[in-house]
Parts: structure tokens; C-alpha cells; sequence
């Protein structure tokens, strides 16, 4: 009997030890699980099915947590979609810092534009796709002021080869729409951007019709 006792105990031992390893390893993955992890997640779903297919549980699932992690991080699944957006705007304003401005000559700044533009990077797709999105009043928050943004940089190389501001506005709008509507174009047709080569050419192309 003393021996079933001790049997017992060991075994009831052995199951209290896995569940206290089990939640030590589930708080560990909380911790070191950050709130960027999520929003490159979330980032990751908007650029493929928009902002309405971001979900907290699917999203737990990916990153092999449990939804108590996301709870560490945000208050709601709105709050997920704010700063991934937040964080979303600012990669793409670093990504246009680094690589476009630091550029001197307007002309092979213009074209280092469209090359970028063409490019098969996820910026670009969640660009599109927060398009159909931008009924919501944070969306179209968002989309205005990247635009603006946009604009102001191409208008800014216009104007330095000396175009005059009304002249330099009409074709930084007219470089901005065939940008746009390159991605819808692509995205409606294909479902994702072209390779780079592809984009490569493209861009050149647009490049010689935009750039005088």
C-alpha cells in the first residue's frame, strides 16, 4: 500500500512540475514576445487581406502564443491595428530617408522614386490594399498623410529642375497616380506585385515618360 502511496505521490509530483514548466514557458513566450512581433504579424495580414482580416486568435496561433500574450501588449484589436499601422508609416518614411533623400540630384532622385516604387516590398501592398479600406476614419487619417507626404517629395525634385509650383504640383499628381494605379492594376490582375526585374524595366519606362 505504502509503495501505491509513493507511486501515486510521484505521479501527481510529476504532473504538477509539467504544468508549472508549461506556464513558466508560456510567461517566458509572453515576455519575450514584443508588441513589434505582433505588429509585423498584423502588418504581415493587412498586406494580404486588409485591415479586417487582422484577428486576434488566428494571429496567436501564428506566433505560438496564447491570445493571453497579446493582452500583455494591447488593449484591443484596434490597438493592434493602430500601431502596426503607426509602425507601418514610420518604416516607410525611414525606408524613403535612407534611400531617396539623401540623394542631391533631383533627376536621379525622381528615378530612384520610381525604381522604389516598383519594387516588390510589402509596403507597397499594404499601400493598396488600406485603398479599399479607407472609409475608416483612421485609415483614411493615415493614407492622407503619407500621401501628402508623397506628393511633397515629388514635388519638392520637380520643382528643383525648375518647374514652376502650379507645374510641379500637376506632375507630382500625375507621377503619384501612375503609382497608384500600378498597384491596383497589378494586385487586381496578379494578386501581388511584379519580380524585380519586371519592376526594374517598368520603372525605367515610367521614368523616361515622367522625367524630362
Amino acid at each position: 500500500m505504502d509503495k501505491i502511496k509513493k507511486h501515486r505521490f510521484f505521479f501527481h509530483s510529476c504532473q504538477i512540475s509539467c504544468l508549472m514548466i508549461n506556464n513558466m514557458n508560456e510567461t517566458a513566450k509572453k515576455k519575450l514576445l514584443t508588441a513589434e512581433d505582433w505588429q509585423e504579424a498584423a502588418l504581415n495580414v493587412i498586406a494580404h487581406h486588409g485591415v479586417a482580416g487582422v484577428a486576434v486568435e488566428p494571429l496567436a496561433r501564428e506566433l505560438g502564443v496564447t491570445k493571453g500574450s497579446f493582452y500583455w501588449h494591447f488593449n484591443n484589436r484596434m490597438d493592434l491595428v493602430k500601431q502596426a499601422l503607426n509602425r507601418w508609416r514610420e518604416n516607410d518614411k525611414k525606408l524613403v530617408k535612407d534611400k531617396i533623400l539623401p540623394i542631391k540630384n533631383p533627376k536621379k532622385r525622381l528615378l530612384a522614386w520610381f525604381k522604389l516604387s516598383a519594387e516588390p516590398i510589402q509596403s507597397h501592398l499594404i499601400y493598396s490594399t488600406l485603398l479599399a479600406d479607407r472609409s475608416h476614419a483612421l485609415i483614411s487619417k493615415i493614407l492622407k498623410e503619407i500621401t501628402l507626404e508623397r506628393l511633397g517629395y515629388l514635388q519638392k525634385s520637380y520643382t528643383e529642375m525648375g518647374y514652376d509650383t502650379s507645374k510641379a504640383k500637376s506632375q507630382s499628381l500625375l507621377a503619384y497616380s501612375v503609382y497608384v494605379g500600378f498597384l491596383h492594376m497589378t494586385k487586381t490582375l496578379y494578386g501581388s506585385l511584379p519580380d524585380s526585374k519586371d519592376a526594374e524595366d517598368y520603372a525605367q519606362y515610367v521614368a523616361n515618360q515622367l522625367i524630362p
